[in-house]
Order: structure tokens, then sequence, then C-alpha cells
């Protein structure tokens, strides 16, 4: 028995997304990860921010 003839279900699909790696390099093709954008909070007039049962109690 050869290994290709072994391979199934998960073992199948490493090698195929090892040689499409492969393949990827060879071309040029890089795989570079974007950086995450650092958020920020925005206080309008120094408020303290209200808490959710705070909230509904107040609203009903």
């Amino acid at each position: 028995m050869t290994v290709e003839s072994e391979l199934s279900g998960v073992n199948l699909a490493r090698q195929a997304l090892l040689a499409a790696r492969d393949a990827a390099k060879k071309n040029g093709t890089s795989s570079k990860k974007s950086k995450r954008r650092a958020t920020t909070v925005v206080r309008r007039e120094d408020r303290e921010p209200l808490g959710l049962g705070s909230a509904i109690s107040v609203g009903l």
C-alpha cells in the first residue's frame, strides 16, 4: 500500500493544505496577517457608564 491510499479525512486535508502552502511559497505569495486596529472609547461630558441593571430599572 502507498501512503496516499492510507490517507483519509483529516490527514488528507492536512496533506492538501501543506501542498497548497508549498505551492504558494514557490509562486511568491506571502501570507501576512493584518494588524488589528486599536479601538478608542470616546467618553462625552465626563459621565460614568451606566450599568445594565440601573439602565433597566430607570427605564421602567
